[in-house]
C-alpha cells in the first residue's frame, strides 16, 4: 500500500510539467518549450523558467542569449489546453 501511495504521487508530480529542450534549431539557436500539466492554475512561471534555462544555456558557452520569439498560450486552461511557453533563441 505504501508504494502504490508513492506511485501516486510520482505519477501527479510528473504530469504537473512539461520541459522539452533546449534544442537545437539551427547554428547556435536552440528552442526551449515548457507545458504546465494535470492542474493548471494559469499562474504557472513558465515563460519565466524557460527564460531562466535559455539563459543557462548560453552562459554554459560563455555566450550572450539573443532573444528571438516568445510565445505563451493564453489559455482558457480546459481539455488539454494547458499553460505553454516557448523561447526560441541564439547563443553569440
Amino acid at each position: 500500500m505504501k508504494n502504490l501511495a508513492a506511485l501516486a504521487v510520482f505519477l501527479l508530480v510528473g504530469c504537473a510539467q512539461t520541459t522539452t529542450g533546449p534544442m537545437p534549431a539551427g547554428k547556435d539557436t536552440y528552442v526551449i518549450s515548457r507545458q504546465a500539466g494535470a492542474f493548471p492554475t494559469g499562474k504557472e512561471p513558465l515563460l519565466a523558467e524557460a527564460l531562466v534555462e535559455a539563459n543557462a544555456r548560453c552562459d554554459a558557452d560563455k555566450k550572450k542569449m539573443i532573444l528571438m520569439s516568445t510565445n505563451e498560450n493564453a489559455g482558457p486552461y480546459i481539455f488539454g489546453n494547458y499553460p505553454k511557453a516557448t523561447v526560441i533563441f541564439r547563443c553569440e
